[in-house]
C-alpha cells in the first residue's frame, strides 16, 4: 500500500505542479507581488531580512530570503524599472518568481494525499484532494509570490505530525523534533503561526507529553521569534472590508463548519452517554486521535478569532489604510482539508452500526461538500484567465 500510496502521490503532485505553472503563466503578476520582489527581496541583504528590516506587515524573513536565494542561484534579475515603480509583468518574472509558491502549493496537496492514502484508503486520499481543490484560497494563491503557499506547507507539515505524534503511543519520540523544527519555520515564515503553534502545543501537553522543559524548544522559542519580529514590524493600520466571519469563512468554508457541527454532536452524545451503543464511537486509537486533531483545529480558529478581535480594537476608518484580508488566516485551509477529511470518515464509521443513518449522512456530506466543488473550480479558473 505505501508503494501505491507514494506513486499515486507523486501523479498528484506532478499534475498539481503542471496545473502550478499553467496559472502562473496565465495569471499576470500583480502589486503585492511587484512590491514584495522589489522592496521586500531585491532590496534588502539577507542580514535585513532575519533583522526584520523588511516594509511589510508580515516582517518574517524566511519565504523573502528563499526568493533572494533562487534569483541569485539562476541569476535572475528583477528588470529594472520595476524599481522606478514601472511595474510591467512578464512570462519570464511570472514564472521565476512563482516557482517556489507553486512548489509549496503542489507539495502541500501531495501530502496530504498521501497521508490519507497511507493511512486511510486511496479514497479517502482522494476525498482529501476533492476537499483541497474545493478550497477557493488554495487556487488564489497557488501561483503568487508572495509568503501564502509557503504558509500552506508549513502548516500542513504540522498538521501531519500533529497527527502522527498523538496516533503513536505514549513515550515514543517519533515525530517531536521535526514538529520542533517545522515550529521554527513557522516563526521565521508569519507571525500569526502564534496561534497554531500554541495550539499545537497546548494539545499535546494535554495528550502526550507534559515535560515542561521540553516545551521551550518546542513552543517558547518559536513564539520568542515570532513576537521578535511583530516587535520589528511596521504599524500599518487596517479596516474591516469584509466581516470577521467571511474572513475565516473564505478558508474555513461553511461545509466545514457542518461537518464539525456533526461530530460534535456525535461526540457529545458519547459523553453524556445518550445510547451506550455509541461508546463504539472512541473505541480505537485512529479515532481518538481525530478528537485531538478537532480540538487543535478548533483552539487555532479561536485563536484567529482572538487576532481579529485585536484587530477590531485598533481599527481604523475605512479607507485610510489596509484592508484586513482572508488571505491573512490562510493557514485555516489545509487545517480544514485535514480536519474535515478526519471527521467526515470518522462521523460515517462511527454510525456503521446504523446503516440507515450512515447513508443519510453520506448524502448530507455529499450535499454539502460537491456543490461546493462545482462552483469554486470554474470560478478560479475564470479568475485566472482574467475573468471578474
Amino acid at each position: 500500500m505505501n508503494n501505491k500510496a507514494f506513486i499515486s502521490a507523486a501523479i498528484v503532485f506532478l499534475l498539481c505542479l503542471l496545473i502550478g505553472f499553467w496559472m502562473a503563466q496565465h495569471k499576470p503578476i500583480w502589486n503585492d507581488e511587484f512590491y514584495t520582489a522589489v522592496s521586500s527581496v531585491d532590496a534588502r541583504s539577507y542580514a535585513d531580512q532575519f533583522l526584520g528590516h523588511i516594509p511589510e506587515g508580515n516582517n518574517t524573513p524566511l519565504f523573502y530570503a528563499l526568493q533572494k536565494s533562487l534569483c541569485q542561484m539562476i541569476h535572475y534579475h528583477i528588470p529594472a524599472v520595476w524599481k522606478t515603480g514601472q511595474w510591467d509583468s512578464n512570462r519570464q518574472a511570472q514564472i521565476i518568481l512563482r516557482v517556489i509558491p507553486v512548489l509549496c502549493m503542489s507539495l502541500s496537496i501531495a501530502l496530504i494525499f498521501f497521508y490519507f492514502a497511507r493511512g486511510y484508503s486511496l479514497g479517502w486520499a482522494i476525498y482529501s484532494l476533492f476537499v483541497f481543490l474545493s478550497s477557493y484560497m488554495a487556487w488564489a494563491y497557488w501561483a503568487e509570490a508572495r509568503p501564502y503557499p509557503l504558509i500552506v506547507l508549513l502548516t500542513t507539515v504540522q498538521s501531519l505530525f500533529f497527527l502522527k505524534i498523538v496516533n503513536q503511543p505514549k513515550g515514543e519520540t517519533q515525530g517531536w523534533k521535526s514538529l520542533a523544527v517545522v515550529h521554527l519555520l513557522l516563526a521565521f515564515t508569519f507571525i500569526f503561526s502564534i496561534g497554531q503553534i500554541v495550539a499545537a502545543s497546548l494539545m499535546l501537553w494535554v495528550k502526550q507529553q507534559r515535560s515542561w522543559k521540553k516545551y521551550l524548544f518546542w513552543t517558547v522559542l518559536p513564539v520568542g521569534i515570532a513576537l521578535f519580529y511583530y516587535s520589528h514590524a511596521p504599524r500599518y493600520p487596517f479596516y474591516f472590508g469584509l466581516s470577521p466571519e467571511q474572513l475565516i469563512r473564505d478558508n474555513f468554508s461553511r461545509e466545514r463548519f457542518y461537518i464539525l457541527f456533526v461530530f460534535i454532536v456525535l461526540a457529545a452524545a458519547y459523553w453524556l452517554g445518550v445510547k451506550r451503543s455509541w461508546k463504539s464511537f472512541f473505541i480505537n486509537q485512529e479515532i481518538k486521535s481525530s478528537i485531538t486533531f478537532v480540538f487543535f483545529t478548533v483552539l487555532t480558529l479561536l485563536a484567529t478569532a482572538g487576532v481579529l478581535g485585536l484587530f477590531m480594537l485598533h481599527q481604523c476608518q475605512p479607507g485610510t489604510g489596509f484592508p484586513i484580508t482572508s488571505r491573512y488566516f490562510i493557514y485555516l485551509t489545509p487545517i480544514g482539508v485535514i480536519a474535515a477529511t478526519v471527521m467526515t470518515r470518522s462521523i460515517i464509521h462511527s454510525l456503521s452500526g446504523y446503516r440507515w443513518l450512515q447513508w443519510i449522512m453520506i448524502g448530507a456530506i455529499a450535499v454539502w461538500v460537491i456543490p461546493r466543488f462545482f462552483k469554486i473550480v470554474p470560478k478560479a479558473i475564470h479568475s485566472i484567465l482574467g475573468g471578474q
